[in-house]
């Protein structure tokens, strides 16, 4: 992976990230900036079931769910593509969150 490529936010995890508390926005991307950004392949724990190929990374009671992306050059880089609250059980579960919106994730 080239190191100078960062990361990216698909426009669903930048809602998401928008829709949280200031501080938790601040913390989140910093976890972005400091652990995914620097670090993809070792970062986080892989997603099973439904959000098979998909990463998480907790940020408090907040989750951050990315993926690895392979470009035509062959080098990877890491999407951010939701950001919200682990509520097990709960409708706002950042989990359930996703597969929500997993359509629209696809294809790009």
């Amino acid at each position: 992976m080239n190191p100078k490529r960062g990361l990216v936010v698909h426009r669903v995890g930048v809602e998401s990230l928008l829709e949280l508390p200031a501080k938790i926005q601040r913390q989140a991307v910093k976890k972005m900036r400091q652990v995914i950004e620097v670090l993809p392949e070792g970062a986080g724990y892989p997603l099973r079931g439904p959000l098979q190929g998909f990463r998480g990374i907790h940020s408090g009671r907040y989750r951050i769910i990315w993926r690895l992306l392979t470009l035509e050059n062959r080098d990877q880089i890491p999407e951010v593509v939701y950001v919200g609250i682990r509520a097990e059980g709960e409708e706002r579960d950042a989990y359930r969150e996703v597969e929500k919106v997993l359509g629209s994730l696809e294809g790009l």
